[in-house]
């Protein structure tokens, strides 16, 4: 009798009251896919567990349970440890056990990855001291509080700095199954997935994962937030600073005040930030031609459009879209 195939590379997933079950799920789907061929659901190519101290049941955020297939005692070591952490309120909750193994595991050579909220975890296990991570913007000022001696950012999908690697979660935890499947696995096998998922492209790891000024849609300030969604609804049909400001019941002087306070431009500045990172997301993520994305991010002519493109990103949109499929 044949011996059983061993997998090519190994994951193990553990988690913490109130996880993302979109983290757990992107990911494990993604390796599913690649795993085996007909959806047949066999851990051929490559293999994952759930594992945590013990075998309890841990309830996700959507009220979901999980429960682990292992504990940290009994598995052997996979080539790749995930943590996907919880939901704010219970972020620091994280049992001592799995702050010992993810140390002990790291310590071991193995590389250690921080899923959604998971890069909090490895703050705490003291895995991110002087390293570079990625932290989605809704959680940045929470994590700084906490991880003062961390770099991190909030535009990419993912961030290796050694065999420590972070991610925002959601549906960058796709991207990042695929980028760790392709090396043993072969690029046409990791991407096998997308379509069983609908899923259009694989993004690479420095692509933005998020538009930064995205942060200011929920501004304490309802004038900023107002002013913004006011800005987004009229992208093909700006809106001038004074009409912006009549609609709130503010001078045109008052909204620009405000503005450079809290965001550090003028309104019309932010709108043409707005108009860019629409226009970048649509270069990358749809086929409209170059002639309909400027006129959908408010641009009279292609002309117009390119050059303003180009300060922002260094490059006019019909190079920089040929430069992201060549590396696709």
């Amino acid at each position: 009798m044949t011996a059983p195939r061993k997998p090519e590379v190994t994951f193990a997933l553990t988690m913490t009251p109130t996880f993302s079950v979109l983290a757990l799920s992107a990911f494990v789907d993604t390796l599913r896919h690649a795993a085996d061929d007909n959806n047949r659901n066999r851990q051929i190519y490559c293999g994952w567990q759930i594992c945590g101290p013990d075998r309890s049941p841990i309830r996700a955020s959507a009220g979901i349970d999980v429960t682990p297939d292992t504990t940290f005692t009994e598995m052997q070591d996979p080539d790749y440890l995930i943590a996907i952490g919880a939901l704010m309120p219970t972020i620091d909750d994280v049992p001592q056990e799995t702050l010992d193994y993810m140390r002990a595991f790291h310590a071991r050579g193995g590389t250690v990855i921080g899923l959604c909220t998971g890069s909090f975890i490895l703050g705490q296990a003291g895995l991110l001291k002087g390293r570079k991570a990625v932290v989605h913007h809704r959680h940045r000022r929470d994590f700084l509080s906490r991880y003062p001696d961390v770099q991190i950012t909030s535009r990419d999908i993912h961030v290796r700095d050694g065999r420590v690697i972070t991610c925002p979660g959601g549906t960058a935890s796709i991207d990042l199954a695929i980028s760790l499947l392709t090396p043993k696995l072969g690029r046409q096998r990791a991407l096998k997935g997308l379509v069983e998922m609908s899923v259009d492209r694989h993004r690479q790891a420095t692509e933005m994962a998020i538009t930064p000024l995205s942060k200011f849609d929920s501004h304490a300030d309802r004038r900023i937030r107002m002013a913004i969604q006011l800005m987004r609804e009229n992208l093909s049909q700006p809106l001038t600073t004074g009409e912006i400001a009549d609609s709130l019941g503010v001078s045109p002087s008052q909204l620009s005040r405000v503005f450079q306070t809290e965001t550090g431009r003028s309104p019309a500045r932010f709108r043409r930030a707005l108009q860019m990172e629409q226009a970048r997301w649509q270069l990358v993520n749809t086929s409209l031609s170059l002639t309909q994305i400027a006129m959908e991010t408010g641009f009279s002519d292609l002309a117009h459009f390119s050059r303003a493109f180009s300060a922002i990103y260094g490059a006019p949109p019909r190079d920089f879209r040929k430069q992201l499929r060549a590396r696709e």
